[in-house]
């Protein structure tokens, strides 16, 4: 659980850096970001999630993770792709 814990931090800070540049991404990310807090502290407030409550926790994870890859994908990757794609062509049209 220490784990998901600091997972928790971590997905609750992506909507501040997706914040500037995917402002619609970040504002979508957040309604999971508090379905995680709430299931988190819904936890450990009862021990006893039973089985739609692993399944809750464990889908808005995945969700979470998903959302969370994708969005350092396209904040850094889409990027460096298009630059070296723009320097490819510009290489390709001077030769």
């Amino acid at each position: 659980m220490d784990v998901f814990l600091v997972y928790l931090f971590v997905a609750t800070a992506t909507p501040l850096f997706l914040w500037v540049e995917h402002r619609k991404w970040a504002v979508l990310h957040i309604p999971f970001v508090i379905a995680l807090w709430s299931v988190f502290i819904y936890y450990v407030a009862v021990p006893e999630l039973g089985g739609w409550g692993h399944v809750t926790l464990w889908s808005l994870f995945v969700a979470n993770l998903a959302f969370a890859h994708i969005a350092a994908f396209m904040l850094y990757a889409v990027p460096f792709i298009q630059k070296q794609r723009k320097k490819k062509s510009s290489a390709l049209k001077n030769f």
